[in-house]
């Protein structure tokens, strides 16, 4: 279990620290009135800062002592963490920490995949993904359009969608999701390939394993396998 330290910014710009053990769910709590004392009365709040930290009780005494700090040096602790964000978002109140857009990204039932052809046209498709560390693999044909704009443009924009809900009494939906940026190449070295699509099987498929070996032997030479080193990823949430 990962714990969190956080800072939000309130609507009269003062600034709340607190910890939790699902930074989510909380700021989702604070957000609707039903966090702490100090935020029902200080709303509408915002996400500024967060640090994850190995235990609740290394969380309560970085909590105490960001607390300590005085308001010059916390918001250089904000302003340092918005500059460790690449992808500037408009609505920071969603924003949301990196472990959020990686779980994002492992539970999702598939992502998006946006490419450009050799001449500059967009193209995009459904794929199904697997993560090994900060590398997500998806398998393909050998030839094909998505295959040729890859080879032509490599860089990508992977997008992942969580648990969505559309609200009946409120013209909105609760969402997850997460983006990422990085670089895709074709994966040629055979054990990554057969490490690629076993992982890829034990997600998606996972009562089907006894037949993996079988299915290799018969389609490994003939499937392409692709992997995406993530350089930069966000996760966004409205709750």
């Amino acid at each position: 279990m990962s714990w969190y330290v956080y800072m939000l910014r309130c609507g009269d710009a003062s600034l709340y620290t607190g910890y939790t053990d699902d930074i989510s769910k909380r700021l989702a709590a604070h957000q609707s009135g039903r966090g702490a004392k100090y935020t029902r009365s200080h709303l509408p709040v915002e996400l500024a800062y967060w640090e994850k930290l190995p235990d609740k009780s290394a969380a309560l005494r970085r909590e105490a002592a960001i607390k300590r700090l005085t308001r010059q040096q916390k918001m250089a602790l904000i302003e340092e963490k918005e500059k460790e964000t690449m992808t500037e978002m408009r609505r920071k109140d969603r924003q949301m920490p990196e472990e959020f857009a990686w779980d994002v990204v492992d539970q999702c039932e598939y992502a998006f995949l946006a490419m450009m052809e050799e001449d500059g046209t967009p193209y995009g498709l459904p794929i199904t993904i697997v993560r090994k560390d900060r590398n997500v693999y998806f398998h393909s044909a050998m030839d094909g359009r998505k295959v040729r704009c890859l080879r032509a443009n490599p860089r990508v924009c992977l997008t992942c969608v969580g648990n969505t809900e559309i609200q009946q009494d409120r013209f909105t939906t609760l969402y997850q999701c997460a983006v990422a940026f990085g670089t895709a190449e074709e994966v040629t070295e055979e054990a990554e390939k057969i490490e690629a699509l076993r992982l890829l099987c034990q997600r998606h498929t996972p009562d089907n394993m006894a037949g993996f070996e079988d299915a290799i032997r018969r389609s490994l030479a003939r499937t392409g396998i692709w992997r995406i080193t993530v350089e930069e990823i966000s996760g966004k949430a409205k709750q």
